[in-house]
């Protein structure tokens, strides 16, 4: 596991971007529903992506978060270039990726399994890289402050 150390912004991001939808399926945005104020917010998220959608879940828990009792609605999507030229239109950073001006925690997907995990509001992120070649991409990344953990 590598942990970023510091929210990849402007050209970092963008490289941090590329690889990740070189490497991934799917990816996900969160609009938290527990927060009555949002309730209602961003509900033409499928239609920012157009074809990328695939489709939207009520969820307890995705890779940064667990509500325990409460839900969120879970947006999934494609990593198709559309997708990607998107988010870049909507933010210069993972953190961008907040409430209440976007949806929150971006997170990627490999093969059905959490591959980028981000807690905006904490302050988190965490890449899981599947072998020693994407962990050198991964520090190849120019500008990209990580810090491998080890179990």
């Amino acid at each position: 596991m590598i942990s970023v150390t510091e929210n990849p912004v402007g050209k970092t991001y963008e490289a941090l971007l590329d690889f990740l939808f070189e490497t991934c399926d799917t990816f996900q945005l969160v609009v938290r529903t527990d927060i009555l104020k949002y309730e209602h917010a961003f509900q033409d998220l499928n239609e920012w992506f157009g074809d990328s959608f695939i489709e939207v879940l009520e969820q307890h828990e995705w890779p940064s978060t667990n509500l325990f009792d409460d839900t969120a609605k879970v947006y999934y999507f494609k990593t198709t270039s559309e997708a990607k030229d998107k988010l870049l239109e909507r933010s210069n950073s993972l953190y961008d990726w907040s409430l209440p001006d976007s949806p929150e925690d971006l997170c990627f997907f490999k093969d059905d399994e959490a591959y980028l995990s981000v807690s905006s509001e904490l302050e988190e992120i965490y890449l899981y890289p599947t072998s020693d070649e994407e962990v050198a991409k991964i520090k190849n990344i120019d500008g990209l402050k990580t810090v491998e953990i080890s179990f």
